[in-house]
């Protein structure tokens, strides 16, 4: 997902371009498009399903990345994100676990965030435009430091290589069933 930042009239507007998966045909993706656009706070939307792509101008303080996430995952849709384990430093109460966690959905693409103060680890699942840097420096600015990434859980190229495998693994069932119904009615 790539997220732009705009000013309109003092409010500034996000603009998020997330990878849907799951999506089957044009009609998955003008579902998705109708939802996203009755939700509050979101200003514009455009799937293609072509590209599998839905582009989001949303207002951030009434919506977030996790309300969108959330909505499209509620209509059966997934979005191509990446999850990952940070060490972190420089923590020493809970106090500190919930400004690094704030620091880190602070920062554009963070959908969410869970910061473990006994094994000095940060969880955080994020669009993959977001960039370690952008991570790093939201995080120094809160007084910690975050450390390079230690364990990949999930990420975009996963995501899709399961989504093919379950379509062609679908398309494969389909032509079976419809080989052997042409076959019995012969």
């Amino acid at each position: 997902m790539m997220v732009n930042k705009r000013t309109t009239n003092s409010t500034k507007s996000i603009k998020a371009h997330i990878h849907v998966t799951g999506m089957t045909c044009t009609t998955c993706a003008a579902t998705i498009e109708k939802s996203l656009s009755e939700m509050n706070g979101i200003e514009q939307v455009k799937l293609s399903y072509a590209s599998g792509k839905a582009s989001v101008e949303y207002n951030p303080i009434t919506v977030d990345l996790t309300a969108i996430n959330k909505t499209i995952s509620s209509l059966g849709y997934g979005t191509a994100t990446r999850k990952s384990i940070f060490p972190v430093s420089g923590m020493t109460c809970a106090g500190c676990v919930a400004h690094v966690e704030k620091a880190l959905l602070s920062v554009d693409g963070v959908i969410s965030a869970n910061v473990n103060l006994a094994s000095e680890k940060a969880t955080v699942e994020y669009l993959d435009e977001t960039t370690f840097s952008e991570l790093k420096q939201a995080v120094e600015e809160a007084g910690y430091k975050l450390g390079e990434e230690a364990i990949t859980l999930e990420d975009v190229s996963i995501t899709a290589r399961r989504e093919s495998l379950a379509v062609r693994n679908r398309f494969i069932f389909a032509a079976v069933i419809g080989i052997s119904i042409m076959l019995l009615g012969w």
